[in-house]
């Protein structure tokens, strides 16, 4: 994930919090976004999940999003497109257990 922005990790509870810890200390630059109301001790906290990740995606930030696949592919479909930049986008389940790439396997996924 070079030459980008550092990574966005997006959380919808804090029981992913441990896990973005975990990866945010292998990417010491990203920010763990976690949403309000329901997430306590994120880096930064966002009020809306779809625009949230919207945002990131056209700012060319890689997302790692610890929730389902689903929710990650139904919100940022309506800009695939528009092919202007693609940055990787994993969904990684709150656990860790599992990571999906979604987009950018050819920009670093």
């Amino acid at each position: 994930m070079s030459g980008r922005p550092a990574p966005a990790i997006v959380i919808l509870g804090n029981g992913s919090l441990a896990t973005a810890r975990r990866i945010q200390q292998r990417y010491p630059h990203a920010m763990i976004y976690g949403l309000a109301g329901r997430v306590d001790g994120a880096d930064r906290s966002y009020q809306e999940f779809g625009a949230t990740l919207r945002e990131l995606y056209q700012q060319d930030t890689p997302i790692i999003a610890l929730c389902a696949a689903g929710i990650v592919i139904r919100t940022l479909a309506p800009l695939l497109l528009e092919k202007g930049a693609e940055p990787p986008v994993l969904a990684v389940a709150e656990d860790g257990s599992a990571v999906v790439p979604l987009l950018g396997g050819l920009g670093g996924g």
